[in-house]
């Protein structure tokens, strides 16, 4: 997907070019696009539990998340689609909730997770800008709430 061709002003657009830019074979990842769609002030927040159980929030500005994501997916095949979506929209504000799976090929049958991916844009007047993104994957007692498991 060429960073020229998306419709800055249509949400499908910017989100189907939010996960192309993640997705792709080993190191094969377009972080173009995200560079494209994420605010230069933006934040990514991956959450996850630690060893013991507790909940813990890794914060990243693009950079940092770009270098730490190629690191995790040097060496694995990764497309993540989005199965379901629901949006918000207030004046020049919308929080998304796109809920995601991620297979080794996009017509795999073999599920590597599945989570939900928490959005807030921002609508300049001339196009939208992903300002956060913050998202957690299911895991043992805990699953997609039923409106946003898509085809599962």
């Amino acid at each position: 997907m060429a960073t020229a061709a998306i419709d800055l002003h249509d949400l499908d657009q910017i989100f189907d070019a939010f996960y192309a830019s993640v997705s792709g074979p080993p190191g094969g990842q377009d972080w173009s696009l995200s560079e494209a769609l994420f605010h230069p002030d933006a934040r990514m927040v991956r959450t996850r539990l630690d060893e013991h159980g507790k909940p813990i929030a890794l914060t990243f500005d693009l950079d940092s998340y770009r270098a730490n994501a190629s690191a995790l997916l040097a060496n694995m095949a990764f497309y993540e689609m989005e199965i379901a979506r629901k949006v918000f929209r207030f004046g020049n504000i919308a929080q998304v909730f796109s809920a995601y799976e991620a297979r080794p090929a996009p017509d795999s049958t073999d599920l590597i997770k599945r989570g939900l991916n928490m959005l807030h844009l921002y609508d300049d007047g001339s196009r939208w800008w992903i300002m956060h993104c913050i998202w957690d994957d299911e895991r043992e007692g805990l699953e997609l709430p039923p409106e946003l498991r898509g085809r599962g």
